[in-house]
């Protein structure tokens, strides 16, 4: 079953489109984890409206059946919510905030558990993304 999703006062929030670098670093279930860098190629139509693509990854039906899923923008910046599953079976809850520092930059940072069989697993990621430059043939397209 799927959720309904909350959008509330949508804000004109675009990037550039192009190949972005986007590094994380954090740590799960309390231990500092290596930095992660991925590439990706932004479409035009993504980086027009991050706000959606941050709602259609949320309606992603393996979310199974959430309680609250919400994007809230606010002015050059958005807060995600998220807690779905079962707490019997599998669940999760999800707070992040992003804050578009210009449209070649985000920023952003997550908090993530997972509870699976009486185990919780946690993440804390700090996250900044920078557009590099032009998109190069085959590129990976930004999920």
């Amino acid at each position: 079953m799927l959720c309904a999703l909350t959008v509330s006062s949508l804000a004109a929030i675009s990037l550039q489109p192009g190949e972005w670098q986007e590094t994380t670093t954090g740590t799960e279930d309390g231990k500092a984890v290596p930095p992660e860098v991925e590439k990706t190629c932004m479409t035009p139509e993504e980086a027009n409206d991050p706000i959606k693509q941050m709602t259609e990854m949320m309606k992603d039906p393996s979310a199974g059946e959430c309680q609250k899923a919400e994007v809230v923008p606010s002015g050059n910046a958005v807060t995600i919510v998220m807690k779905c599953g079962d707490p019997k079976m599998m669940s999760f809850d999800i707070t992040g905030s992003f804050t578009f520092v210009s449209p070649t930059r985000y920023t952003g940072s997550m908090k993530s558990s997972v509870s699976m069989g009486g185990k919780v697993m946690t993440q804390d990621k700090k996250i900044d993304a920078i557009r590099i430059g032009e998109c190069k043939p085959g590129a990976v397209k930004k999920k």
